[in-house]
């Protein structure tokens, strides 16, 4: 039999050492990695076990009666975790319950759920975990439970970065008001590029299933009573967002300090804060999604969304006057940059001019007269979608989903062009989900940093493919997605904070960090393991971070669970975002 890498879910700093060897070292595992929160009963339903076994499985009831039996499968190989593995379906299985697998009359690893709301309790928390992100204003109870926390950074005095001597400017101190927002990741900067795929994804969440959407409540205080509750969480960080656009239209790329701090609670973060830099990236970012939210908050607050609509073309417009003003990171700062650094724009014009067109369309402008309106649709027209994935540096795809479903807004042909590259991209995924070891849709290029993010947007491509065609088979596609985040992969645990039998204890997150509760805020997806190691002690002098791991030389096995690990245990809103909509999509999909 194959072994596989052993992990353990909960590390001190103090240990960290031992860990690692106990990380990197052999051990032998007979038991089946699955979904830990389960399954609906008409859902795709794979339970992965290492090793090569020439015995085959039977599926009973907690009665102990005998429900499926099946013969050994086949062997396969996984490059990424370096195992032989069997995969077994057990899609048969649909009566709503609890059951074992048994080999050899023992049983084997943990209990399996199938059930109609396997996914609600992950749903609501990676949605209610935005509220724990939130800046400037304080966290009480009973809404935060036992993370509680004081106001930090109410941004009332941002300074506008280069008119202080601190940044080499001539001391004017020009500051601008910029509050509320969501905290991007484990640090406590606010940034543009980064809020919009976040917003996007959990708006385009909204607009696919609103009734399951309407149903969804967790415990926060209210502001917005007529507000579906999703949407008042988005509202206060594009609240946010409107603080940054200036009168010419022009939109800061970030707030945040200098430098990172350190583990502290936000409150005790008092550093002088700073919106730095416009770029065209974040001003196109900002245009699409501005867009997008005047059209889906219209029915509930006209004036707020006449005012959004208003806001994006105003940067649409400065983004064309001023194409090649990209950001770069001045050598002072040292928060994230969010550029890629080989940027053309390209993309982020084509996500633009497409939510424009469409939120245009929709407020009931005719592109036959109206020649603003018409413009957007001539640069998409002279700007042709790519075949690149979604992610904060690549916003193509979100304009391929919204034209593909929409033809009668975009037309025949270019609705066309952009059905059949959704269709590659999700013909390739599901072709590498049936033929991997591990029933994954995962590229190569995949495992970098924030490899569970591109699982889940993995997930969301193929649910995209799924709502445009009713083709089961990108639904199972996705269904293998959330299997692997939620356990099915060879560090044996779910990669959300809070959910199923082993899930990540010590995230990089820095209210997590500061404040002395030993639960990690429910919800949370982590970063995931790839290769890069970036958080590796390399010269024994950089107490914070993680000593080397190189020896877990499989990028499905090169992560850690201690918050010194940024690169592989960090959060993040545009992680989270997709975890949400694939739950929640899958969620909402099989309850219909």
């Amino acid at each position: 039999m194959n072994t596989r890498k052993s992990f353990l879910s909960s590390v001190s700093t103090a240990t960290l050492s031992a860990v690692v060897v106990s990380l990197c070292s052999a051990t032998a595992f007979a038991g089946p990695l699955m979904n830990q929160l389960g399954y609906a009963p008409e859902a795709e339903k794979q339970v992965v076990i290492p090793g090569n076994d020439a015995n085959g499985l039977e599926v009973r009831d907690l009665g102990g009666k005998t429900v499926l039996k099946l013969k050994a499968p086949n062997v396969g190989e996984w490059e990424y975790s370096g195992e032989e593995t069997q995969v077994y379906d057990i899609s048969a299985v649909k009566t709503p319950g609890t059951y074992r697998l048994f080999r050899n009359g023992e049983y084997l690893g943990n209990p399996i759920t199938v059930g109609k709301n396997v996914y609600e309790g992950v749903t609501k928390a990676s949605l209610k975990w935005f509220y724990y992100q939130r800046a400037s204003m304080p966290l009480v109870a009973p809404y935060a439970d036992k993370w509680v926390r004081a106001a930090g950074h109410m941004d009332d005095k941002v300074i506008v970065y280069g008119t202080d001597k601190a940044t080499g400017g001539k001391g004017a101190g020009k500051t601008i008001k910029s509050p509320r927002g969501w905290y991007d990741a484990g640090d406590y900067g606010k940034y543009i590029v980064n809020s919009g795929i976040t917003v996007w994804t959990l708006l385009d969440l909204y607009e696919k299933f609103p009734k399951y959407a309407d149903t969804l409540s967790w415990d926060v205080p209210r502001e917005y009573a007529k507000l579906p509750l999703l949407l008042e969480e988005v509202r206060y960080n594009l609240d946010w967002m409107l603080t940054l656009q200036d009168k010419d239209g022009s939109v800061f790329h970030k707030v945040s300090t200098l430098k990172f701090c350190g583990s502290v609670a936000p409150e005790k973060d008092t550093a002088p804060r700073y919106a730095i830099l416009k770029s065209v990236t974040a001003a196109l970012d900002f245009a699409g999604v501005m867009a997008q939210a005047s059209m889906v908050y219209a029915p509930f607050d006209k004036a707020y969304s006449s005012k959004m609509l208003k806001a994006a073309e105003a940067a649409y417009a400065w983004a064309k006057k001023n194409p090649e003003m990209f950001y770069k990171q001045p050598a002072d700062v040292n928060t994230g940059s969010y550029a890629p650094g080989n940027e053309d724009g390209k993309d982020e014009f084509r996500f633009a001019a497409v939510e424009l067109y469409n939120a245009k369309v929709a407020s009931g402008a005719n592109p036959t007269t109206d020649k603003a309106t018409a413009a957007y649709l001539e640069d998409l027209k002279a700007n042709p979608f790519t075949q690149n994935g979604a992610w904060w540096g690549d916003l193509n795809m979100l304009a391929v989903f919204r034209v593909a479903n929409a033809p009668k807004v975009f037309g025949d042909s270019l609705a066309g062009v952009a059905k059949k590259i959704l269709l590659d991209e999700a013909n390739s995924l599901r072709s590498i989900g049936d033929t991997s070891a591990y029933r994954l849709p995962m590229h190569p290029w995949n495992w970098n940093w924030g490899s569970n993010s591109a699982v889940a947007n993995n997930g969301i491509v193929l649910l995209q493919a799924y709502l445009l065609t009713n083709d089961k088979s990108y639904l199972d596609g996705a269904q293998q997605c959330l299997d692997y985040l939620l356990g099915k992969n060879p560090m044996d645990i779910t990669y959300v904070t809070g959910f199923g039998f082993r899930s990540p204890r010590n995230p990089h997150h820095r209210p997590s960090e500061s404040d002395f509760v030993d639960d990690p805020v429910p919800g949370m997806l982590v970063g995931g393991p790839h290769l890069g190691k970036q958080d590796i002690n390399l010269n024994g002098t950089d107490h914070w971070k993680c000593p080397n791991y190189a020896a877990a030389d499989k990028p499905a096995l090169a992560y850690l669970d201690d918050r010194c690990s940024y690169a592989t245990n960090e959060v993040a809103i545009n992680w989270n975002a997709p975890l949400a909509f694939l739950a929640g999509a899958l969620q909402a999909i099989y309850n219909r």
